[in-house]
């Protein structure tokens, strides 16, 4: 009797493959950086870049990477995405929860510091999502960006607050250049072949 293959283990090592050129790395780090000039000068050019970010790495990936590793359309990756915001909701909600009763506990007023406590929730649940992504994609770098974002931005967020910006101008640097050095390495390693071109429409 054959053994049945693991149709989720090959889902995860495709989109291990997809996500091999280091793009998705620096769309992170590039929205770390923008993320500063919100912080710094109120500017939500950040917001923009949300949307035209993945659109640039889509039409990169068309030009770069599809050819060199083809391309497969992943099925029910609607379904994912809805799965993802709804741990993040969830999560998000019952850290707010746990976070306000420990404000309770060590004699801090919860209402008027809910909006700390979401801020505080938020930035727990920030390795959570990176750790889910890690999962799913088998890009295990992106669970260490995510420890760092979260617990390096708690302790500057109760530390030194007026400090986070560079703590985030920082790592948004540091990942930056490690995508930069995955796309340059990934291409170097997989040499376009003379006549191959992406059949992505």
């Amino acid at each position: 009797m054959k053994p049945q293959a693991d149709l989720g283990d090959i889902k995860r090592k495709t989109r291990h493959l997809y996500f091999q050129d280091g793009l998705m790395d620096i769309l992170l780090g590039v929205q770390l950086l923008l993320v500063y000039f919100w912080i710094e000068y109120r500017l939500v050019i950040y917001v923009a870049w949300i949307a035209i970010g993945p659109v640039i790495v889509e039409a990169i990936r068309k030009r770069t990477t599809y050819p060199r590793m083809g391309y497969a359309r992943m099925a029910n990756q609607g379904a994912t995405a809805v799965r993802i915001i709804l741990i993040c909701v969830v999560g998000i909600a019952l850290l707010s929860l746990i976070t306000a009763l420990i404000f309770v506990l060590s004699g801090y007023p919860v209402q008027s510091n809910w909006s700390n406590v979401i801020k505080i929730a938020a930035v727990l649940f920030i390795p959570v999502i990176f750790g889910l992504l890690t999962y799913e994609h088998k890009v295990y770098r992106w669970f260490v960006y995510g420890l760092a974002l979260g617990l390096g931005g708690l302790y500057f967020m109760l530390r030194e607050p007026r400090e986070i910006h560079i703590y985030i101008v920082i790592l948004g640097g540091i990942i930056t250049l490690i995508g930069i050095t995955i796309f340059v390495d990934f291409l170097k390693k997989n040499p376009r072949q003379p006549g191959e071109t992406s059949d992505v429409g």
